[in-house]
């Protein structure tokens, strides 16, 4: 038992040697841990899509983790698996290899928020586009704070969001080519006609910086 003591003791001395500060030292220990899984009671107005938006997972991992079947429909005081694995966000790599329309068909001007949307200041009822093929699945006011929502999800596991339209041209199911007209802009809930627009890869947001870059 002594020695047993004494070989752990000199490992931590070997990691705490390695780190730079306390706090390093606790997240190598983290890292030495395996993921866990948290949990999540549904509250009444949410939806799959609204848990994976809040929670930034994929809903492919949220659906399979709970053993969901279509239509996908969850209950009030349900309880929720979340999954907590540290996946490498590979994104940035490929993103620039697609060809991507945009989604007010020409390079309008965007100003960043939040570092994860992109902000359209246009006249209310212009025409917005899907940035690429893809099957619909939000159409309408189902996610509280995004007024009238379009939801896409496109192949490699890409996933666009249209918030704040005024007129939505779609329904939930439907499968759209690139460039299609979706929707028009808008300002349900919002101060003013805008078309706030974020693309996600496996459930993450990408930067809006970035995002930009290849439209």
């Amino acid at each position: 038992m002594i020695i047993l003591n004494k070989r752990i003791f000199i490992v931590l001395i070997v990691i705490t040697s390695s780190c730079s500060s306390v706090d390093s030292f606790r997240q190598a220990y983290k890292n030495f841990l395996p993921s866990s899984d948290e949990s999540y009671i549904v509250q009444p107005g949410d939806s799959i899509w609204s848990i994976a938006i809040k929670f930034n997972v994929d809903t492919d991992h949220l659906i399979k983790n709970n053993f969901l079947e279509d239509p996908y429909i969850i209950y009030p005081n349900q309880k929720l698996t979340i999954s907590n694995s540290k996946e490498k966000n590979l994104a940035f790599q490929e993103i620039n290899t697609i060809k991507w329309h945009h989604p007010l068909g020409d390079r309008s001007q965007a100003a960043v928020k939040d570092n994860l949307w992109l902000v359209f200041r246009k006249p209310k009822g212009t025409p917005i586009h899907s940035i690429h093929s893809g099957k619909v699945v939000v159409s309408g006011p189902d996610i509280p704070g995004y007024g009238n929502l379009v939801m896409i999800s496109h192949p490699d596991g890409y996933l666009s969001l249209y918030a704040h339209c005024e007129k939505i041209l779609v329904q939930t199911g439907d499968f759209v080519d690139k460039g299609s007209m979706i929707a028009q802009l808008g300002n349900s809930e919002a101060a003013y006609p805008m078309l706030k627009f974020q693309l996600r890869k496996n459930g993450k947001p990408l930067q809006a910086e970035k995002v930009r870059l290849f439209f």
